[in-house]
């Protein structure tokens, strides 16, 4: 059940992310919800979850949107993983925790795009792109991430208490 719920929420947010996110942007930058999707998952689901949903995220992303396919899937399966180690070491109720890690994975994530287009012998100028897109694009989708993470923490987590036999 899980994981048809996760399957419609990929879904969802590809058509919200290829039609209406379009058009919702701040300062010229789009919230990159894919990543804030493999974030919270990866907080609340662990390392094999968030490592499968980031490298599936990011191959879609690849072959939808892009011209070079498993920049983005290899980016997002390394983020995915590395957030899914946390999983037994962070209180998971705290809503400041997607917010921190949703800015460093996007930070992550441009740095390290930035590294693969520059071996691709693709120009981009780091400051300028760092200023005017990284950091907008971070506080934005770190903002966005407390609230998915509310809904995402009603969905996943089940109540670790029970009052009866056992």
């Amino acid at each position: 059940m899980r994981y048809f719920i996760i399957a419609i929420i990929v879904l969802a947010n590809f058509i919200l992310e290829s039609t209406i996110l379009q058009h919702i942007s701040l300062f010229g930058v789009v919230p990159n919800t894919s990543l804030v999707i493999i974030v919270c998952i990866s907080i609340l689901s662990g390392k094999k979850t968030g490592s499968v949903l980031g490298l599936i995220l990011g191959f879609l992303q690849d072959m939808l949107f892009y011209d070079v396919i498993g920049v983005h899937a290899l980016i997002y399966f390394i983020i995915g993983y590395t957030i899914g180690l946390t999983d037994k070491k962070v209180f998971k109720e705290n809503l400041f925790l997607p917010f921190v890690f949703t800015a460093l994975s996007t930070f992550a994530f441009h740095i390290s795009y930035y590294v693969f287009m520059y071996f691709l012998s693709i120009d981009i100028d780091l400051i300028k792109f760092i200023k005017n897109v990284v950091i907008i694009e971070s506080i934005y989708n770190s903002l966005l991430s407390i609230f998915i993470y509310k809904q995402f923490l009603k969905l996943f987590r089940q109540p670790q208490i029970t009052f009866g036999k056992k």
